[in-house]
């Protein structure tokens, strides 16, 4: 199982969003686009880097000097997307990978990534790090080393009243559903969702699935999908600016690893001092500021958990 990387109708037809979220890896050359990454307006970060306990990262492990250059899948808010406004990178994965960068004493660069190229991306040295909602994988573990810093669980989201009756997976069994290309939730509308189907000695559910976790909504808003399978901070994020289009299936989510910032393997002193400065933002307060004003607290882990 792989996964981890948002509009609505209004938000997401005005904002030429593009790619992100969670799975398998591709043979096409990746296309990544430096964006802008607004300047951070809150009090989340902090006023000097903690350079002490934080080891530096020499030129010559980076991309380019004196920068920390990310690749993102920036169609994934409430974690990563552009704004519709400004077309600035924003989100909780992009104001903790500002942090991070800070604590290094470097300048962030993003690059928008489409989500199922984003390993060969990183491999590509297109970009330093991948924070961009990656479940952590055995899959991915041998391609890339992955330092966790967010849960996050797989939620169904549905039309508003549910007309479809969603209520359990083989609910889905014989019918459409939508999710991200190369995110976990498309690898389990197969792996999970058609497992129970056949257990139940019914069709499994197809797989539509968009290069943009955003598309994959507007699917499920023309009906020709009953559910959007997402990432349960973007399923969350979907209804709350959905103006009542949307909903969250109650009691029915799959439980996934923790979300990890991926880092080539021979990169080493750049994975310590990234786990450095999480373990740093963790411990003093400013992870969890981050986590809050993006109403995505409830996916903190602790500094145990940075490993």
């Amino acid at each position: 199982m792989n996964s981890t990387r948002i509009r609505l109708l209004g938000v997401i037809a005005s904002a030429a969003i593009v790619a992100g979220a969670c799975s398998s890896t591709a043979t096409t050359a990746p296309a990544t686009t430096m964006v802008p990454v607004a300047t951070s307006s809150s009090s989340a970060a902090s006023a000097a880097p903690t350079a002490a306990a934080i080891p530096t990262i020499s030129a010559d492990q980076l991309v380019t000097a004196g920068t920390l250059t990310i690749c993102s899948d920036t169609s994934y808010p409430p974690q990563e997307n552009l704004d519709p406004t400004t077309h600035v990178a924003v989100g909780s994965d992009i104001d903790l990978a500002k942090e991070i960068a800070n604590r290094l004493g470097l300048k962030l660069v993003v690059k928008t990534t489409q989500f199922d190229t984003i390993i060969p991306a990183l491999q590509g040295a297109n970009c330093d790090a991948i924070i961009s909602a990656q479940y952590i994988t055995d899959e991915r573990k041998q391609q890339v080393d992955m330092i966790p810093y967010f849960h996050a669980a797989e939620f169904f989201v549905v039309l508003s009243g549910n007309p479809d009756g969603i209520k359990a997976l083989t609910d889905m069994c014989g019918k459409n559903v939508a999710a991200e290309k190369g995110t976990t939730e498309a690898d389990d509308i197969d792996a999970v969702i058609g497992k129970a189907c056949t257990d139940a000695g019914k069709a499994k559910p197809t797989a539509k699935v968009f290069g943009a976790d955003t598309d994959a909504l507007l699917a499920l808003q023309s009906h020709t999908v009953v559910a959007h399978f997402t990432d349960s901070p973007v399923a969350g994020y979907e209804v709350k600016k959905g103006n009542g289009a949307f909903e969250i299936v109650p009691n029915l989510s799959v439980e996934e690893p923790n979300e990890g910032i991926s880092v080539l393997k021979d990169k080493t002193a750049v994975s310590a001092a990234i786990t450095a400065a999480l373990k740093a933002m963790i411990d003093d307060g400013t992870y969890l500021t981050i986590l809050k004003q993006w109403g995505v607290d409830a996916g903190a882990i602790t500094s145990a958990d940075v490993k």
